[in-house]
């Protein structure tokens, strides 16, 4: 069915999935009004992204690492505070008010928990990581140990700056990848070890700027070498050198362009499913980075095993979800965020093992509550079904939170890197006591001395106007790997990857680089020409 978009006037196709979806929640009589994609970067402005501040607990004046600024909207705890100690103010309704004005009175007083975290060892500089080791400024992964800077991933160990990677070991800006070992800037790769610059390859090892390769090895430029002239080639590059480490990221973006043919869409394993990045699911429509998922539309960026879910953001674990932004673990949710193994709760945010729930906020282990006050089974319906026919009278019903009720600014948020919105930027302190150009551009030149001395140095970033140090485990990881120094703040690191990765919530429609029949795609369109059909791209890489 068509429906035409309030935001840009576009008209848009309403899919069977998301209208199958639609009947499910009640909400069949009508279609949605606004695109996917800006349904995604409503929900996404409420996702804190990436950057952690130095703040205090407004509970113990402790000093912490938070994903949440100073000047927060809402008190912030300490998340073992808020799990032993929550107990938020509550209110009851007022049906002469308007019900967002009412929750926003009330939010502002509850208690935040400082970051999402558990089961961990040593991981206290990251969020929303879960049972993991000896990890650093990482966000949004589980069962890792001693990483450094990265991002969705599962199952990693010893890696630096890898982005949506899984099963891998020694590796550097590691780009959705698996199962790979000691290898240095992979994109789209399975199975490679002791490698660099490959761009989707399938169990290969000893390759270095290679693409569509399968099963081999000793290979430069997707030629066959032998070893020693393999070696030869590697040594020449010296990849320990920061200014050759560039230069190859440039060869590699010359030859993505130039040589290498692109999948137009990496669907693996699936039935009924379109979007982007996805694996292992079914009935899936217009989704993008997500496993093990089935009767989902417009969902994307999600951990592992979800059902029946629309219009939502990581969305793991989670069951018969609407409408709402990182429900883990959590049944029957809509226009909630960030809520945590509950279950029945509309229009809620950060709750943790918490069911029946109606415009609350802060809330541990709490049953049948609106506003945060708690009522019998009965009273809690009962009021319940007043408050949503009241919000049906002001034409609140329906809509999610306004922006304001996000606890993050939203240059900090998910929606901020991938839908960015044009606006003066506050601009920070220059914090630093040496340049950029004072980092070496190996870190076989310094001596012990030169080595106590660099990490006693603040470096500043001035294209994401952040200080940031090197630290003792980058010098051993360099060396280890035989690769450069950081020279950059590691956020901006992460992104410059994750932009190998496509997301602006919608495909475009291109024609195949071989065939010319049409196909859909993330690929910006300089790649057009390069862009397969899966037909064509299985031909290129049997």
């Amino acid at each position: 069915m068509i429906s035409t978009c309030s935001i840009s006037g576009e008209s848009f196709t309403v899919g069977p999935i998301e209208l199958q979806l639609r009947e499910k929640f009640g909400l069949s009589d009508s279609l949605p009004t606004v695109l996917p994609k800006y349904r995604f970067q409503e929900l996404g402005a409420f996702w804190p992204h990436w950057n952690l501040h130095k703040r205090r607990c407004d509970k113990t004046g402790r000093p912490l690492v938070s994903i949440f600024r100073e000047d927060c909207a809402y008190p912030v705890w300490h998340r073992d505070e808020w799990v032993a100690h929550a107990n938020p103010p509550s209110q009851d309704p007022d049906f002469s008010r308007p019900f967002f004005d009412q929750a926003w009175e009330l939010f502002q007083t509850c208690p935040l928990p400082h970051a999402f975290q558990s089961n961990n060892q040593n991981c206290e500089y990251t969020d929303d990581w879960y049972y993991s080791r000896n990890c650093y400024l990482c966000h949004s992964g589980q069962g890792n140990e001693d990483c450094r800077y990265c991002y969705g991933c599962d199952s990693i160990k010893d890696n630096h700056g890898t982005v949506f990677s899984f099963d891998s070991q020694l590796c550097l800006d590691l780009i959705n990848s698996s199962a790979c070992y000691n290898s240095v800037f992979l994109l789209n790769s399975k199975a490679v070890q002791d490698s660099a610059f490959l761009y989707d390859c399938r169990d290969c090892s000893d390759c270095l700027f290679c693409f569509n390769l399968r099963n081999k090895k000793y290979c430069f430029a997707n030629e066959q070498l032998t070893k020693e002239e393999y070696e030869k080639k590697r040594a020449e590059w010296n990849l320990s050198s920061h200014k050759n480490y560039e230069a190859a990221k440039a060869f590699f973006a010359k030859m993505m362009k130039e040589l290498a043919w692109h999948r137009a869409l990496q669907i693996d394993k699936c039935e009924n499913s379109t979007g982007n990045f996805i694996r292992y699911s079914k009935d899936c429509e217009n989704c993008y980075l997500l496993s093990e998922h089935e009767t989902c539309a417009n969902v994307a960026f999600c951990g592992p095993k979800a059902r029946t879910i629309l219009d939502s953001l990581g969305t793991v674990g989670s069951e018969l979800v609407y409408m709402s932004s990182l429900p883990s673990y959590s049944y029957e949710a809509r226009f909630c965020f960030s809520t945590l193994h509950s279950r029945f709760t509309e229009y809620s945010a950060y709750l943790q093992n918490c069911q029946y729930c109606f415009g609350c906020c802060g809330l541990v282990n709490a049953k049948y509550c609106i506003f945060n006050k708690q009522y019998s089974k009965e009273d809690y319906e009962r009021i319940r079904a007043e408050l949503v026919e009241h919000m049906r009278k002001t034409g609140e019903w329906g809509r999610f939170f306004p922006a304001h009720f996000a606890p993050n600014p939203y240059e900090e948020s998910f929606s901020g890197f991938y839908f960015p919105v044009e606006r003066p930027l506050e601009k920070q302190t220059v914090v630093k006591t040496a340049e950029l150009e004072d980092i070496p551009d190996s870190v076989f030149s310094l001596s012990a001395a030169e080595e106590t001395a660099l990490l006693a140095q603040v470096f500043w970033d001035e294209s994401y106007q952040r200080p940031f140090q090197i630290q003792a485990a980058d010098i051993e990881f360099s060396k280890k790997m035989k690769v450069p120094l950081p020279h950059r703040y590691y956020v901006q690191r992460m992104q410059e990857n994750l932009k190998w990765m496509p997301f602006n919530g919608e495909l475009r429609e291109t024609v195949c680089g071989k065939s010319g029949r049409p196909i859909f795609t993330n690929w910006p369109a300089d790649y057009d020409g390069r862009i397969l059909s899966e037909e064509e791209y299985l031909k290129v890489v049997k």
